[in-house]
C-alpha cells in the first residue's frame, strides 16, 4: 500500500507541475445516490468502478458519505486515513489513495471536500504546488489543497462518487456537479417514493435529470414496469421530463461477496448481478468526455 501510495503521489505532482490543464483532460464525474439508505448504492458504485477499471479505464471510487464511509469495508481495505487527514495537513493527498480491486483506487472521506470548496469560493485550481508539503498538522494553504484536488481530476479518466442518500445536502452538492448521476432504489414502495422525495427535492438545483438505477429486480420486466411508473409520476407532478433508467437483477451471489469483503464482479464474473452491471460499465464508457474549463472544487 506505501509503495502504491508513493507511486500516485508522485503522479499526482506530475500532473500539478503544469498548471494549464487542458479542459479535455479532466475526468469524467459519476455519482451514485439514493432516496434512503440500504438500496445498495454503495456497492453498486464499488462493482461499476471494477467493471470499468477491467475495461481500461484508469478509475478513482470517492466515499463521500458524510459519517459513514464504508466502501472500503466492501473491498476489503482498511481506509484510515481519509480525505480528513489532507486537510488537517495530516497527509498529502497522494498518501490517502489507496489501492483497491482491479487496480481501481480509493478515497475515503471525500465529503470534507465541500467543506474546502466554502472556504475560499475563489480557487481558480491553477495554482503552484508545493512538491514539498510540511505535515504533521501543519495545514496546507488553501491552493495548495485545491491544486491537489485538480490534480486529481487529470490522473484519472472516471471519478466515480458514492454521494450518500440525496436527501441530504452534501449529497445534493455532489450530484449538481456529477456528468452523470444514479439514483438507487429497490422495489420497495418505501425506497421507490423517498426516490421520488428526492427528485422532487432537488427541483431547479440540479442541471440534469438523473438516471433511475432500480437495484435487486426479479425481472427485467419488474424493472420495466416500475420505471414506466416512475416516469409517469414525474411527468405528471414535477412536470419534468421523465428520467431514463437501468436496473440491476436480484442474485445471491452479492450478500455473499459483500459478507466476504469483494466486489461480486470479481467473485461471480458470469453472475446476473455482473451481467447487469457490466451493461451499466458499458454504457458509461461509451458516454463522451466533458470539457470543461472549471475544476471539481470550483464548480462545488
Amino acid at each position: 500500500m506505501r509503495d502504491q501510495a508513493s507511486t500516485l503521489r508522485n503522479l499526482i505532482q506530475r500532473r500539478s507541475a503544469d498548471a494549464s490543464v487542458a479542459a479535455s483532460e479532466r475526468a469524467r464525474i459519476v455519482a451514485f445516490t439514493s432516496g434512503k439508505g440500504g438500496v445498495g448504492k454503495s456497492n453498486l458504485a464499488l462493482n461499476v468502478a471494477v467493471a470499468m477499471a477491467q475495461a481500461g479505464t484508469r478509475v478513482c471510487l470517492l466515499d463521500a458519505n458524510p459519517g459513514s464511509n464504508n466502501i472500503d469495508l466492501l473491498c476489503g481495505l482498511n481506509c484510515y486515513w481519509n480525505f480528513g487527514h489532507v486537510l488537517t495537513g495530516a497527509k498529502s493527498l497522494g498518501e490517502v489513495i489507496l489501492k483497491g480491486p482491479a487496480g481501481i483506487n480509493v478515497v475515503s472521506g471525500v465529503s470534507g471536500l465541500l467543506e474546502l470548496a466554502a472556504t475560499d469560493r475563489s480557487l481558480d485550481g491553477s495554482v503552484h504546488i508545493d512538491h514539498h508539503p510540511t505535515h504533521k498538522g501543519s495545514g496546507y494553504s488553501h491552493a495548495n489543497l485545491a491544486g491537489q484536488v485538480a490534480a486529481l481530476e487529470t490522473a484519472y479518466d472516471v471519478l466515480i462518487i458514492d454521494a450518500g442518500t440525496g436527501l441530504t445536502e452534501s449529497a445534493r452538492r455532489f450530484t449538481s456537479v456529477a456528468d452523470v448521476t444514479f439514483l438507487v432504489t429497490t422495489p420497495e414502495p418505501t425506497a421507490i417514493a423517498d426516490a421520488y422525495a428526492t427528485l422532487k427535492a432537488w427541483q431547479g438545483s440540479v442541471s440534469s435529470m438523473p438516471e433511475v438505477l432500480v437495484n435487486r429486480v426479479d425481472s427485467a420486466a419488474q424493472a420495466k414496469q416500475i420505471l414506466d411508473r416512475f416516469s409517469q409520476t414525474v411527468e405528471m407532478f414535477l412536470r419534468c421530463p421523465p428520467p431514463s433508467g437501468c436496473w440491476v437483477a436480484e442474485d445471491p451471489v452479492v450478500p455473499r461477496a459483500v459478507a466476504a469483503r469483494h466486489p461480486f464482479v470479481e467473485t461471480a464474473p458470469d453472475g446476473a448481478a455482473t451481467r447487469d452491471v457490466r451493461a451499466i460499465a458499458k454504457s458509461l464508457l461509451a458516454g463522451a468526455k466533458p470539457v470543461r474549463t472549471q475544476t471539481l472544487l470550483e464548480r462545488l
